[in-house]
């Protein structure tokens, strides 16, 4: 069953095919604060329709035996000054910090991040659909 959304407009992923499949994540660490360090790039955009969203956003941690979980976002949000009118001259990368509630683990910690990015925005009956690609991120804290 579909549910329209009816207040408001929101990013909606189409997926991408191969060719297009190319969001990555570029960088990504944890740093002091307890924040979690970020850039994603959507790839092969169209110039002008890069990093428009993003979505179903984790984290997580291993050390020792202790495994933190975290979710930042769970729906797709407009990211770098895209908006339901307006989804146009946006670059291709995107970067953020997000707090997260536990300690910094220490340097050599491996950690995980699961993003869904979104690019090449337009509009349709039923707001904003984009191409969109989940992607996993795995490195050690630096």
């Amino acid at each position: 069953m579909h549910i329209k959304k009816t207040h408001g407009c929101h990013p909606a992923g189409g997926g991408c095919t191969r060719q297009e499949c190319s969001a990555q994540i570029t960088y990504a660490n944890l740093i002091s604060g307890s924040i979690l360090d970020i850039t994603v790039d959507s790839g092969n955009a169209t110039d002008g329709l890069g990093t428009s969203a993003i979505g179903h956003f984790t984290m997580s941690f291993e050390f020792g035996n202790d495994v933190r979980h975290f979710r930042f976002l769970k729906n797709p949000i407009f990211v770098n000054g895209c908006k339901c009118e307006d989804c146009k001259n946006i670059p291709r990368t995107y970067s953020s910090q997000w707090k997260f509630k536990a300690s910094l683990p220490p340097k050599g910690t491996w950690f995980d991040v699961w993003i869904a990015i979104y690019w090449n925005c337009g509009s349709g009956d039923f707001g904003k659909y984009c191409y969109s690609q989940n992607v996993h991120y795995r490195d050690q804290v630096r």
